[in-house]
């Protein structure tokens, strides 16, 4: 009877230890924050660069990779602008197969925790930016507010939300 004693309580020691080993709690003695990620994030990929990414037809070498606060910053050139332009243009919301495969990459890459992406393409003096951060794969998302071309996006608003107007009545009254 002393051993079935003691082994059930060895038994239940054991789950109570294996069951706050894999709380939430316990998973990391620390809290990675979102600048930690974009840092480490940003580390991890520099070591890789130069990197060619193709979709379809279309082909972007990405050349640089940075973080700041919680930004990662892609710097990418293209033979092939305009095309690329326009066929991040073409969508008004993500079409449903790239909606799940943005939630999925936004989990993995704690943009729903706080970290952002801006991808910085460049052909010659041509330029544009496209942002990707916790708006990226809602329901409602239009593609074309997170690509910016001189800065703002088709509606006339910046990175920060802000309107051409908005922006010059900033600097004026400076």
């Amino acid at each position: 009877m002393k051993t079935l004693k003691k082994a059930w309580w060895i038994m239940v020691v054991f789950i109570g230890v294996l069951a706050y080993a894999e709380s939430p709690k316990m998973a990391l003695p620390f809290n990675i924050t979102p600048e930690m990620y974009a840092s480490f994030m940003a580390q991890n990929l520099a070591n890789n660069l130069p990197q060619t990414f193709k979709h379809k037809d279309l082909s972007l070498i990405v050349t640089k990779v940075y973080a700041m606060q919680n930004k990662v910053f892609f710097q990418s050139t293209t033979t092939q602008y305009k095309q690329v332009l326009d066929e991040l243009n073409k969508y008004h919301t993500l079409p449903d197969d790239l909606k799940k495969q943005c939630k999925d990459f936004s989990k993995i890459a704690m943009v729903d925790k706080g970290v952002e992406y801006y991808l910085s393409v460049e052909e010659g003096s041509k330029k544009f930016v496209v942002k990707y951060d916790k708006e990226a794969c809602s329901e409602s998302f239009d593609p074309a507010q997170k690509i910016f071309i001189g800065g703002y996006n088709r509606y006339g608003m910046d990175m920060n939300g802000a309107s051409k107007k908005e922006n010059l009545a900033k600097k004026s009254s400076n």
